[in-house]
């Protein structure tokens, strides 16, 4: 019974997901912003044993002022997240801001999204273009 048990949980979407063992946190790089681009380091530390493919972990970035959301951008981190260790990547608001908040973002989270202020938005390059052909 034991073993089976131990199986299941294994087997279980928890034991899938870092959500368990890799926290969150963003701060402002405040050696590269400026008044018109805000640069942030989002940062995730493994506290498991066991590594996490960065792709896997999917985050949603919020840039606050007056107490609400100003602005939100979507990235993952690239590499491999060793056990009890650390990546970092960079992310951009379009304004500047000196509040933000960090939280895992579950599913499908595959491109970046942009709401407000976001470095990023508006149509997608390259499509809906027709090739000329000879």
């Amino acid at each position: 019974m034991t073993i089976l048990l131990l199986l299941l949980s294994l087997v279980s979407p928890e034991a899938a997901s870092p959500s368990s063992e890799v926290a969150l946190t963003i701060e402002r790089d405040h050696g590269s912003s400026s008044d018109h681009v805000t640069l942030c380091r989002v940062r995730a530390v493994n506290y498991g044993g066991r590594s996490w493919s960065g792709r896997a972990i999917a985050f949603e970035a919020r840039a606050i002022r007056d107490g609400a959301v100003a602005a939100t951008e979507r990235g993952r981190f690239g590499l491999t997240l060793l056990p009890y260790g650390s990546l970092e990547t960079i992310i951009g608001f379009t304004g500047r801001f000196d509040r933000f908040e960090v939280s895992r973002v579950e599913g499908s989270a595959s491109g970046r999204r942009s709401r407000g202020g976001g470095s990023r938005g508006g149509a997608s390059r390259g499509r809906g273009k027709a090739r000329k052909s000879n």
